[in-house]
């Protein structure tokens, strides 16, 4: 193994085998905290290191039994497809047996118990239970209480809004709500990224080019890490997750370049169960018998917590008693029933072609992904990834009633039915979190809104047939956000603000303009939020909820559609959208004026757009200076350049990784993760590239073994006996 300058891990080895078991151990040697911490807390264990902090999500942890379902999946596969799993924690386990601990485990006293091959089914789950549709669906259900149906559908969905597609490449549809369906359930109750692919008709190299970067909560170790895994079967480049064999998400091994983003589909329903007296659940064919058990969460520092598990035919209760009458289960395609989806994770490595890598994809389950792929022979395809249960629309909306049959999974689209796309009359393919197809078919309800991914688009066909790698890391930088140009035409309908003239939406670190609109924003949010609707909405009727998001930005995310339209008297509280600008206007400005001084050349756009990543043990050693440095950042939520922040926390929603693939020349590309390769805060790689990573910044990739001969900082030698 050599580590090149920012010690990134280049693995060279005999066979696959010996790939993986080195994979394991490099894993180990930087990430040991990361693979100890994700396996605790797809056990349901986190609190006995944090806390109470953790009790809310080892409890759902423990009902969903992510731990049982890594089992069954692993009992599935074949022997061959076992191979990468235990091999990877054969590795692991070498380096636990080297006597060597991270900090984290140093400080808490912890030794690890021995990797198993279902630990990385385990870490997969936990990694991607949270990214399905439960919380859209839970946050539905309380505006429609609060705030009534029309309020749900404007406020909560797509409705009216302009969508650009996927598949085709570039076209475009109007999506609208549809009010039976939201109705049709209405018994039952009273992460993000971007990713583009160009041909090679439109690169300068005449081969394609693959580029994007990953949107997820920022979090210390980052969920990424980079690294090259080279054999006699396969050498590819890429992000990997440690505690999961192969390059899951992103890689470029030579011959064929991959990546994915987000597909939103809908794999996750969430059933009201009806409980009888004898504390039996109604079913299709009359009340049955539910299994029941009691588990104990440990808590650091706090008394145990005794938890009832209580699974029903649609599956775990998560939230709510069934001893009240009636509780929410959820059913999940990631934990349902027993599935091949790792499986796929060596055929991937081995794939030459995309029309191979497409069909190695056969048996993936979760997340559902908007799959981009291209080779050296020229092709980009589009896939969409992933198991999508074929049921009504209805079950979009909100929890549905548990016995009606009306609600049932009957099956799921055939990988054959999966949308496709394969080198588009454009030559362009861009996915953003963006609606894929218009088809008719139900796969979701809820996407991004296409601003990013227009953007995107717009930016690659302004480059005509000279794209290069350069070309794409800028995009990386792009920070006009067109949500903002929406608010300002609507602003500057009924203010006159002469510092907002010539102004055309760039979030850019510094600007007058930018700090204006996006304190208007606020401003704007803080009139609906100051209402009795919006007030009432606060209260959470879900605290089971593991990662609730609150009303806030549920709204802010919502504003593009909300203000150019006619004003929901629920929403305004009875007032015009003009009055609001206005108001929003006034309070702004004063705001900036008592904050920033009266100069406006003192307002450049900086507040809230730090980031202030917190290690999850930090709080409990704080000596121990665990926490990454903190980064200013331009952009916003709705720019490529991706940053969501809140005032109370800073930017914590952020690309954690970006990289451009040129399949001319491998050594061409380029990649950059928010902190380091190392895991460890003592590790002069901890931190070496948060900076570069600040400015949309790509550090160069150099996978030719004999360049990295010549200029690795580490060499190490393993011997896979």
């Amino acid at each position: 193994m050599l580590r090149d300058a920012h010690g990134i891990p280049h693995i060279f080895a005999a066979s696959a085998r010996d790939a993986f078991v080195a994979q394991g151990f490099v894993h180990a040697q930087d990430r040991l905290w990361q693979l100890v911490w994700d396996r605790m807390r797809a056990a349901g264990r986190s609190s006995e290191l944090i806390g109470a902090r953790g009790v809310t999500f080892d409890t759902f942890a423990r009902r969903m039994d992510l731990v049982a379902a890594a089992r069954a999946d692993h009992a599935l596969l074949t022997d061959d497809e076992r191979m990468p799993f235990e091999a990877y924690a054969d590795g692991v386990n070498a380096y636990l047996a080297t006597g060597a601990r991270p900090i984290e485990l140093e400080l808490l006293g912890l030794e690890p118990e021995p990797w198993d091959a279902i630990d990385c089914h385990a870490a997969w789950k936990v990694r991607h239970v949270l990214m399905g549709s439960m919380g859209t669906k839970l946050w539905r259900a309380r505006v429609r209480a609060v705030l009534g149906e029309e309020t749900t559908i404007s406020l909560a969905s797509a409705d009216g809004r302009e969508e650009l597609l996927i598949v085709p490449p570039g076209a475009t549809m109007r999506y609208d709500a549809d009010a039976d369906d939201l109705r049709a359930g209405a018994d039952a109750l009273g992460d993000g990224s971007n990713s583009w692919a160009v041909s090679g008709a439109r690169t300068a190299s005449g081969a394609p080019l693959l580029a994007g970067d990953p949107h997820r909560l920022l979090e210390a170790p980052n969920v990424y890490a980079q690294m090259q895994l080279a054999c006699d079967a396969f050498d590819v480049v890429g992000l990997t997750i440690p505690g999961i064999p192969g390059f899951p998400h992103f890689g470029h091994g030579g011959e064929v370049a991959w990546s994915i983003t987000h597909a939103m589909a809908d794999d996750q329903d969430l059933y009201v169960e009806r409980f009888d007296a004898r504390g039996r659940v109604h079913d299709v064919d009359g009340p049955v018998e539910v299994a029941r058990s009691r588990a104990t969460i440990r808590v650091h520092d706090a008394p145990d917590v005794e938890i009832e598990i209580v699974r029903t035919p649609r599956g775990p209760i998560v939230f709510g008693d069934p001893a009240s009458g009636r509780a929410i289960a959820l059913r999940w395609t990631g934990a349902d029933e027993p599935r091949r989806g790792l499986a796929c994770l060596g055929p991937m490595l081995r794939a030459r072609t995309a029309a191979e890598m497409d069909a190695a994809m056969r048996d993936w389950v979760v997340p559902c992904n908007s799959m981009l792929i291209a080779d050296a022979a020229g092709e980009i395809r589009y896939l969409h990834r992933g198991r999508v249960p074929i049921r009504p629309a209805a079950n979009g909306w909100h929890p549905v009633v548990g016995d009606d049959p009306e609600h049932a999974w009957r099956g799921d689209i055939a990988f054959e039915e999966l949308p496709r796309c394969v080198n588009p009359s454009e030559q362009l393919i861009v996915t953003a979190n963006n609606r894929i197809i218009d088809d008719g078919r139900y796969f979701a309800m809820d996407y991004a809104a296409p601003n990013r991914a227009q953007r995107i688009l717009d930016r690659l066909r302004a480059l005509g047939d000279r794209a290069d790698a350069a070309a794409m890391a800028a995009i990386h930088a792009d920070v006009r956000s067109l949500q903002v140009v929406t608010l300002l035409e609507a602003l500057r309908a009924v203010v006159d603000e002469p510092l907002l003239d010539g102004f055309e939406g760039d979030m850019e670190l510094g600007s007058i303009p930018a700090a204006i609109i996006a304190e208007i924003r606020e401003a704007l949010l803080d009139l609906l939020l100051d209402s009795d609707a919006f007030r009432a909405l606060s209260v959470n009727p879900f605290p089971e909820e593991p990662l609730p998001v609150a009303p806030r930005g549920r709204l802010r995310s919502a504003l593009q559609r909300l203000v150019p339209r006619a004003a929901d008297p629920r929403i305004t509280d009875g007032r015009s959208w003009e009055a609001l600008l206005k108001e929003a206007h006034a309070n702004a400005i004063a705001r900036l004026r008592e904050r920033e001084g009266e100069d406006p050349s003192g307002w450049g756009y900086r507040n809230e757009r730090e980031t202030h990543v917190r290690h999850v043990v930090s709080a409990r050693f704080p000596e121990a200076e665990l926490d990454p440095p903190s980064r200013v950042l331009g952009g916003d939520a709705d720019t490529v350049f991706v940053a969501a922040s809140e005032a109370s926390v800073g930017v914590y929603h952020a690309s954690v990784a970006r990289y451009v693939f040129d399949l001319a020349d491998r050594d061409a590309s380029g990649w950059i993760v928010p902190l380091g390769a190392a895991g460890d805060a003592r590790d002069p790689h901890a931190f070496d590239q948060s900076r570069a990573w600040s400015r949309a910044e790509l550090l160069p990739i150099v996978s030719d073994r004999e360049r990295l001969r010549a200029s690795a900082t580490a060499r190490t030698q393993l011997d896979p006996a």
